[in-house]
């Protein structure tokens, strides 16, 4: 008998489910509601599964294309930092382009308005101790430069080139213990020297005497006079910050604040003196010849 139903298990549980249908098929012709109440059931038991399944799906779905986008996202971001970087340094490069171009436009107006003739240079070093204020610069012996020429930085004196090689020079700042230029204060005309004082940053006109037609006050321009035969007439070298006449001696005490920025130089202009032209040193030499001349006639009797 086991061997029976186990051979014939197939056929025998096909058998039951059809007589089963016809059984349910049966009661559900008697009774109408069996069937309506039999997918009520089966709803309630499946309904719970469709809604949590549906909403695992729409979850996956979401999370899938979210996770797609902020990908695309991560990416448009990364592109747009690598531009922003790129455009920030063009635009470093560019505004040092017209710092540059700022700076060399200023000694080229204080070329063309003062007729003096120079060369640009670039400063490429300071010296780092406080006993000697100079700056390096990039040209020397072979562009022409020579120990004792002005500099200036298109608006006001630097200093002057002291040592110098190849391709290098030093120039000694105005503010330094050992520099001395020959000045005159603008508007009255009051004559000194112009000395790097002890204070650092700031100069002294020396040796200014204490009279009425010389009296000179804060925000005075002081210019270099052309006399020591370096920097040009008229060239700006400071304005005066402080003046002191009640000190004793015959001398009043003046300080003046340099108009070159000397902590910020990047580009100067090194004054190239132009040599006398060959008409001027024979007019000079008939003026010399002339003049035993004239003071002879001057004395003799009658004139």
């Amino acid at each position: 008998m086991t061997g029976f139903l186990r051979r014939h298990a197939l056929l025998l549980t096909s058998l039951l489910l059809l007589t089963f249908s016809f059984q349910l098929m049966s009661l559900s012709l008697r009774y109408p509601e069996l069937p309506r109440l039999g997918a009520r059931i089966v709803d309630s038991g499946v309904s719970p599964m469709q809604k949590g399944y549906h909403e695992v799906s729409e979850s996956m779905k979401y999370m899938w294309s979210h996770y797609l986008w902020l990908i695309k996202v991560e990416a448009e971001r990364n592109e747009l930092v690598e531009r922003v970087k790129q455009l920030e340094a063009q635009n470093s490069r560019l505004m040092e382009y017209e710092n540059e171009n700022k700076r060399l436009r200023g000694l080229l107006f204080f070329s063309e308005e003062t007729g003096h003739k120079g060369i640009v240079a670039s400063v490429v070093g300071r010296d780092s101790s406080n006993w000697i204020k100079t700056i390096t610069i990039d040209r020397g012996s072979d562009d022409g430069i020579r120990p004792g020429l002005a500099v200036v930085d298109g608006n006001a004196v630097v200093g002057q080139t002291t040592s110098v090689t190849e391709d290098s020079a030093k120039v000694l700042l105005l503010t330094d213990n050992a520099s001395a230029i020959d000045a005159i204060v603008q508007s009255s005309r009051a004559s000194g020297i112009a000395e790097g004082g002890p204070e650092d940053g700031m100069l002294r006109l020396r040796y200014t005497e204490k009279l009425e037609q010389f009296q000179v006050h804060p925000g005075d321009r002081v210019i270099a006079s052309g006399i020591d035969g370096v920097f040009p007439k008229g060239a700006l070298i400071g304005v005066v910050h402080h003046v002191d006449a009640a000190v004793p001696g015959l001398f009043q005490h003046i300080e003046v604040r340099p108009s070159a920025d000397l902590y910020r130089l990047e580009n100067v202009l090194v004054i190239i003196p132009e040599p006398p032209t060959s008409g001027a040193a024979a007019k000079n030499a008939t003026l010399l010849q002339a003049k035993p001349g004239t003071d002879h006639k001057s004395q003799e009797p009658g004139n």
